[in-house]
C-alpha cells in the first residue's frame, strides 16, 4: 500500500511512496532524502548527483545506460516503471511525479 512521500525523489526516479522498503511497517526505509544522502545508494546518487552535477537520471546524455535499465527492469516487479517516471520528471517535474503516484484510483 503506498504512503504520501514528501521527501525529495532520487536520481533514478524511483516514488519512495510506493517503495516496499519505504511502506513496510518493521523498519521502514527512511526515504532518498536520508538514504541518499548516507550514499547506501551509491550508483545513481554517486554517478548522477556527484559526478555529473545533475538532479535525475534523464539529465545525463548516457540515459538510458546499461545500469539504468537493469535497475528499471528490477522495479517493474514493484509497480514502478522507472523509465515513466523519468519522463514525468522531464515533462512535469518531481511535482508531477508525485502527484501521479497520490491520485486516487480511476473508477
Amino acid at each position: 500500500m503506498a504512503k504520501i512521500y514528501k521527501g525529495k525523489t532520487p536520481p533514478c526516479g524511483v516514488y519512495c511512496g510506493d517503495c516496499p522498503h519505504y511502506t513496510r511497517e518493521k523498519n521502514p526505509c527512511p526515504g532518498a532524502d536520508i538514504r541518499c544522502a548516507e550514499r547506501r545508494c551509491k550508483s545513481f546518487f554517486t554517478c548522477c548527483v556527484e559526478k555529473k552535477g545533475l538532479d535525475y537520471c534523464f539529465e545525463c546524455h548516457s540515459y538510458p545506460c546499461r545500469r539504468f535499465k537493469q535497475f528499471n527492469d528490477t522495479w517493474k516487479k514493484y509497480g514502478q516503471d522507472l523509465m515513466a517516471n523519468q519522463e514525468l520528471l522531464k515533462t512535469k517535474g518531481e511535482k508531477g511525479l508525485k502527484s501521479s503516484y497520490e491520485a486516487p484510483p480511476v473508477k
